[in-house]
């Protein structure tokens, strides 16, 4: 399986209009009923759900409850029999039917310990300097050396920061019962470089050094100087690849045409979540993580059935299944059901260029674009920084159940425009070898 092509995806109904197929409606997600607290005696008992790990979708009866830990009203005198189901990326799911009811005022307890799922594996990352901070998916970080555990099987994203140091970005794929390493060697920091990528046509994904950066139209920053490989992918049309010098201090502007392809084999799917940051499972395969500012892009996509799940915490799980068809590309937008009981909010970055440092509360937390969940309401000061560029700055305010769009234009420093490419367009097996080659750390 290639390392950069994932043979996934997905979804969303499609219409056939005029000989041109699009994506139907997305899934429309039941509507949850609230939970109303009711205060403890009388005929009311009470069901604690929790889990190991926390943060799994609970759903009580067929009805979506919210978030581990969760208390669920019942009447003592109602139907003694009850289902509960509880779910989270990454593990098996959980269920159990509980014969009985609380006496009044009573609570009782239900913990569900989590069973990895058997499509998982480990990645373990160590670092030189050791130290230094990895996360993985733009989610979770750790110190270094570290072992994440429990990762879907997949394609993820890590990145290596250490203050002082250029910080370190890899794709790594996750195998089934197996541990991938990511070993980072920190160069001492250096101002970086970024490149400018348009196509024609537009909305063609972008991979510099097989890690997914967006769709043209789009500015690519904290390039570290010297060579790099540059893929667009878009679907009906041959893959580009260049070879591309990046300079300390320099905006390089690409521009390539992309080629036809007469006989596509493979389809392509856009998709993004309102809000952003939700995990993507594509036929059970981690796929990666919707993003703001442009869609995240599945390309070399199998003509026939598939299936979707989104999972964002403090939102219910949204799954689909839909057809894609070879040479045509399915834009989706899936807007997630907000957990009622949620007590956090997010804050949702983007920046010009991409690939800003982000920090908040003065703790690195990854690239832009990036979305930071499970924010408790307050201020928080985030700090976006690039080599070459001033820092920008601001407190954001966040409010449960919001999540606050960002969108941060850096000021550079003065320095001049440059071209510098060597095209090579490589169709099919040798792409996919290219592509490869290119990835290996």
């Amino acid at each position: 399986m290639s390392r950069f092509f994932l043979p996934v995806l997905v979804l969303a109904m499609v219409s056939l209009l005029a000989g041109c197929a699009y994506a139907a409606d997305p899934l429309t997600v039941p509507a949850i009923t609230p939970v109303i607290s009711i205060p403890p005696g009388g005929d009311q008992g009470y069901f604690l759900i929790n889990s190991v790990p926390l943060d799994a979708d609970v759903y009580f009866d067929g009805v979506f409850e919210g978030e581990t830990p969760v208390t669920i009203v019942v009447s003592t005198t109602g139907n003694p029999s009850h289902t509960i189901r509880i779910t989270r990326g990454g593990y098996e799911p959980w269920s159990t039917t509980y014969q009985g009811n609380p006496r009044p005022g009573e609570t009782i307890a239900v913990t569900a310990m989590l069973t990895p799922a058997v499509t998982s594996g480990t990645i373990r990352v160590t670092s030189s300097p050791s130290g230094a901070t990895s996360t993985l998916d733009r989610s979770q970080s750790q110190s270094t050396p570290f072992t994440y555990t429990s990762v879907p099987v997949g394609n993820h994203e890590v990145s290596v920061y250490l203050s002082g140091y250029q910080t370190y970005y890899t794709s790594v794929t996750v195998q089934q019962g197996q541990t991938a390493e990511v070993y980072a060697q920190l160069s001492p920091v250096i101002t970086s470089g970024a490149l400018s990528v348009i196509s024609t046509p537009e909305s063609a994904a972008v991979y510099v050094d097989g890690v997914y950066r967006g769709v043209t139209l789009t500015t690519v920053g904290n390039l570290a100087p010297g060579q790099h490989t540059v893929v667009l992918s878009k679907s009906g049309y041959k893959d580009w690849m260049g070879q591309v010098s990046i300079q300390t201090g320099v905006v390089t502007s690409i521009s390539p045409i992309l080629e036809k392809d007469p006989e596509p084999v493979s389809g392509t799917v856009s998709i993004s979540s309102v809000p952003p940051g939700a995990d993507v499972y594509a036929d059970g395969i981690y796929v990666g993580q919707t993003r703001a500012g442009s869609p995240l892009v599945f390309t070399r996509v199998a003509p026939g059935t598939h299936t979707l799940l989104l999972t964002r915490t403090g939102y219910q799980d949204s799954a689909t299944t839909g057809v894609v068809r070879a040479g045509e590309n399915y834009a989706l937008i899936l807007t997630l059901t907000q957990n009622p009981q949620s007590t956090t909010g997010g804050i949702s970055i983007v920046s010009s260029p991409s690939g800003t440092e982000v920090f908040l509360n003065n703790v690195y937390r990854g690239p832009s674009p990036l979305t930071i969940g499970s924010l408790p309401e307050g201020n928080y000061p985030v700090l976006l920084r690039l080599s070459g560029y001033q820092d920008w700055q601001s407190e954001i305010p966040v409010t449960a159940g919001q999540t606050v769009q960002v969108t941060a234009t850096m000021n550079p420093s003065p320095a001049p425009t440059r071209s510098g490419v060597l095209p090579v367009v490589l169709p099919g097996g040798l792409a996919i070898a290219a592509v490869l080659l290119s990835r290996r750390k």
